[in-house]
């Protein structure tokens, strides 16, 4: 084994001030990431739920009853949320929601809706009204 010299390069058991501050320092960093809090958790980001826009409705008599809906959901961030259906007596309504993050910076291409939705109930032979999205039909049973 060769002993290192002082004075010509090798180590001489001593050790500088600076390289202690900087030892110090590197191990107060790592001991504070160690003890670091958990990051808060994320909100989930907003979203705004809205009607599609309806262009067309058909009512279909063939079987059962259905509405056949054509219109335009949005956006490429836009997605269909819901379709609810209520029945007051001779009335349908149906509602086609859809929802987009509130702040998203989407791609401009329109999103189609074309479904045909089953009418819930019972149609004994008479005239009807059927609404979706504010677009309204009028059909009979005979």
């Amino acid at each position: 084994m060769v002993a290192a010299r002082p004075g010509r390069g090798g180590y001489n058991g001593r050790v500088s001030v600076r390289s202690w501050v900087g030892t110090v320092t590197c191990l107060g960093a790592l001991a504070a990431g160690c003890h670091s809090s958990p990051a808060a958790p994320e909100k989930p980001p907003a979203v705004t739920i809205r009607p599609i826009h309806v262009d067309s409705v058909e009512v279909l008599l063939q079987g059962p009853p259905a509405a056949h809906v054509q219109g335009v959901i949005g956006d490429g961030c836009t997605r269909i949320s819901g379709v609810v259906q209520e029945r007051g007596g001779r009335t349908i309504d149906i509602t086609i929601l859809a929802e987009r993050p509130t702040d998203a910076v989407c791609i401009q291409i329109a999103r189609l809706y074309d479904e045909t939705l089953p009418l819930p109930g019972d149609f004994p032979p008479g005239a009807y009204v059927l609404r979706v999205n504010g677009v309204e039909r009028a059909f009979t049973v005979s």
